[in-house]
């Protein structure tokens, strides 16, 4: 299964749901190999509704992904402030493996980049990254809500 399918809901797909201009520190989130992936693959979340033969599972996955995303987000930011490799390695974790789940591609890809400098000790290039993570996390939640979910009745 690729993170980076064909049908994907991007940065391009919605400039209300996703922020085009500037970042956090004056960077360009382009800047980041993350950028060339797009921000939600679609078809991670169709092939877990083929698998499970019907929408309703995947619905509610990106439903429970949208609502713990602020409570993961959190948990990565304050265990990379408090210098606690231990808790920001279970928060990167967390933060990886739901993202390739629900077809995070970006985010993903932020992930083990972080896994990566947190395996290294450097909590400080983590931090750094911290804001280009929750700007992403937010696209996410955007593009699940706007491009994936039906709308509630």
């Amino acid at each position: 299964m690729s993170i980076s399918g064909s049908e994907t809901a991007d940065s391009s797909a919605n400039g209300a749901c996703f922020p085009a201009a500037g970042v956090p520190n004056g960077r360009a989130h382009n800047e980041s190999e993350s950028a060339t992936l797009p921000v939600l693959d679609l078809d991670v979340l169709h092939e877990l509704e083929e698998d499970m033969g019907s929408t309703g599972v995947a619905h509610s996955f990106a439903k429970d992904y949208i609502s713990i995303w602020n409570k993961r987000r959190t948990y990565l930011e304050a265990s990379v402030e408090d210098d606690d490799a231990v808790a920001a390695m279970d928060a990167v974790l967390s933060l990886k493996n739901s993202a390739l789940m629900v077809g995070a591609a970006r985010l993903a890809k932020l992930a083990v980049d972080l896994e990566q400098m947190v395996k290294r000790g450097d909590l400080s290039a983590a931090r750094q990254l911290l804001p280009f993570v929750a700007l992403t996390g937010e696209q996410t939640v955007c593009g699940l809500k706007q491009g994936y979910l039906p709308p509630e009745a």
